[in-house]
């Protein structure tokens, strides 16, 4: 249905917060015409004890989702503005959900990702938008400790 995108842009996160995939989870994202998206296993290693998917999973997925999703259809890597998540129906432990992102608004600088996040039944759980600030190459310059930036994500800044 999808392809793997490339997954370069986490040379951006890792400049922003010290590590390619801040959240840990691993997620592998895909794109399939102008959106995003990515599946996830709502194990009990990603649970915890919880009988229900915790908020902060789901927002880490959420603001995964909008930075690939930038990256994909933008090539831009940048920070998370705002994340404005609306809870419709909970998400239970030992489900798969299914991730969707698609660009809602570009001014430039500032990108807006609706997501939605459905459960196994194909069910609405989740919907919101995230705000991505996207980053320049002199506001990454200055960043890095020695100013250079790799040619890899010099494609994702302008």
């Amino acid at each position: 249905m999808g392809r793997p995108i490339s997954t370069e842009y986490v040379h951006g996160r890792k400049i922003l917060t010290g590590a390619a995939d801040p959240s840990g989870l691993g997620l592998a994202f895909e794109l399939d015409g102008n959106r995003v998206f990515t599946h996830v296993e709502a194990t009990a290693e990603f649970c915890g004890k919880a009988q229900v998917v915790p908020a902060g999973k789901v927002q880490s997925v959420a603001d995964d989702l909008a930075h690939a999703t930038v990256a994909a259809l933008k090539k831009r890597v940048g920070v998370t503005r705002e994340s404005r998540l609306r809870f419709l129906k909970p998400l239970y432990a030992g489900d798969v959900m299914r991730a969707d992102g698609t660009l809602f608004r570009d001014t430039g600088d500032l990108f807006v990702v609706q997501l939605r996040i459905h459960n196994r039944k194909e069910q609405l759980c989740i919907e919101g938008e995230v705000e991505i600030f996207g980053l320049t190459a002199d506001q990454v310059r200055r960043m890095t400790p020695d100013g250079m930036i790799s040619p890899d994500l010099r494609r994702f800044l302008p």
